[in-house]
């Protein structure tokens, strides 16, 4: 199994991720006293106003009469906190004022690590009590604060933003903003609000006669920087039994996927043999996975059902199979010799089943027939100078016996082993032929007499 990871700089939505959150009081609910007005966002510290613009912080702990309690306000607005009980207000637009923005900052816990990927999220609501929507509200990440001394568009684009052309309307509901950000190294800041001037900023007005006339306004809450932790992991390379299919699965929330068939799909299933790999990425940030699945089915044993052995042999049982073997004594050698008859059982396993097989060893009744060459030539060279029986079977005893043509008695022997070297008393008899007899003692079942001819040649 091979895994690549590759990190480039990019923006997905959205995007979910598991990891330590990098932004303190990330809703807004920890604060240093209740806010009394508007303007007063660093009361939520951490979090602070980086510019002369007016940010609010609203709570539930707030009064009416501060117009900034939580859900109701005097200017009309209402809306819930998405968690807890606070959340911020920004303005990200005014007819009134070019170029008037306002920004939340905040330090986070631990600076980025360059070439890591980090998950960015927060959720937005456009509050009823203003009448314009915009879009490209973000995020910027810095390794120094952002800083002015007026309440204008920051010089820096957002790293992460809601999409140009998409107008962030609910009023009810929360809008989830997110992002994956690669990191250069050393970012320690987070600032959020709308980058784009009025010239880049698109505008939509979707009421009319409210408290205010003249603004874009969102309210946030709920930001969270995670380090992105993408888990690819289409487990060891396997064996794929006949008939079976195999469910590789890569799901990550949020993530893109490209599989080595051309799908796009968060799982495949696969049904035959072959390599596969997956690509997942998240914005820039990807990681891959490669798996071999190979095929087969269960066992195959090709032991025949009956094998005949002679007296004194032995026979070849091959067992071997696509796994491993394990005969009826324990021997899991899948090439055994055998010469004694009996039942022999085999089985043999692998990841896809088992397979079983039985060979009956069987006595035959081998005749024991024993035979000479045709002809010798004992002329003393030290080639083919004597002759004696061969045998099939090593049991029984054999008397063998030489005759001329006549029938007289040249040569005996009660011994099996016992070679003739074509002499009678140490005289070497004629060129010509001879014949032969061999009896076998103690063999049942076979016969007990042979005779044949031989040539002695000098």
């Amino acid at each position: 199994m091979r895994k690549f990871i590759s990190h480039i700089v990019s923006i997905i939505l959205p995007v979910i991720s598991m990891g330590q959150n990098l932004v303190p009081n990330p809703s807004f609910e920890s604060v240093t006293s209740c806010p009394s007005f508007a303007s007063q966002l660093d009361r939520a510290a951490p979090w602070y106003n980086p510019t002369l613009g007016t940010p609010e912080l609203y709570h539930g702990c707030a009064p009416l009469s501060s117009y900034v309690s939580v859900p109701q306000n005097t200017t009309g607005g209402y809306q819930l906190a998405r968690t807890g009980e606070g959340y911020v207000g920004l303005y990200t637009y005014r007819t009134d004022i070019a170029n008037m923005r306002e920004y939340a900052e905040i330090q986070l816990l631990e600076p980025l690590v360059a070439g890591r990927c980090y998950t960015f999220s927060m959720f937005v609501n456009m509050p009823n009590d203003h009448p314009y929507a915009v879009d490209g509200f973000g995020a910027h990440f810095s390794a120094d604060p952002l800083t002015s001394t007026d309440g204008f568009v920051l010089p820096v684009s957002a790293h992460i933003e809601n999409p140009s052309g998409s107008f962030i309307t609910d009023t009810l509901g929360w809008t989830e903003i997110s992002g994956v950000y690669t990191a250069l190294g050393g970012e320690a800041y987070l600032t959020i609000g709308n980058f784009n001037d009025d010239a880049t900023t698109q505008v939509l007005q979707v009421a009319t006669g409210l408290w205010h006339q003249t603004s874009g306004y969102l309210l946030v809450d709920d930001v969270s920087l995670m380090e992105l932790e993408l888990n690819v992991d289409l487990g060891p390379d396997t064996l794929l039994c006949d008939a079976a299919s195999l469910l590789l699965d890569a799901a990550n929330p949020g993530a893109e996927y490209l599989w080595s068939d051309g799908s796009t799909g968060p799982t495949l299933v696969v049904s035959a043999p072959g390599t596969y790999w997956v690509r997942v990425a998240q914005g820039a940030c990807s990681a891959s996975d490669t798996v071999q699945v190979s095929g087969g089915g269960g066992p195959v044993l090709s032991l025949p059902r009956e094998v005949l052995i002679c007296p004194g042999n032995s026979v070849v049982l091959d067992a071997s199979a696509n796994g491993s073997v394990q005969w009826m004594d324990g021997d899991t050698n899948a090439v055994r010799n055998v010469g004694i008859p009996g039942t022999y059982t085999v089985v043999a396993t692998n990841a896809c089943g088992n397979s079983t097989a039985t060979t009956e060893v069987v006595q035959d009744r081998c005749p024991c027939v024993p035979f000479l060459p045709n002809a010798f030539t004992p002329n003393g060279d030290g080639i083919n100078d004597t002759v004696g029986p061969r045998i099939q079977c090593g049991v029984g005893t054999l008397r063998w016996s030489v005759y001329d043509r006549w029938g007289r008695l040249l040569w005996e022997a009660n011994d099996g082993n016992a070679e003739w070297d074509g002499s009678v008393d140490g005289v070497p008899v004629p060129n010509g032929v001879y014949a032969w007899r061999m009896d076998l003692i103690g063999v049942p079942d076979v016969p007990d007499r042979y005779m044949g001819h031989l040539t002695v040649l000098r």
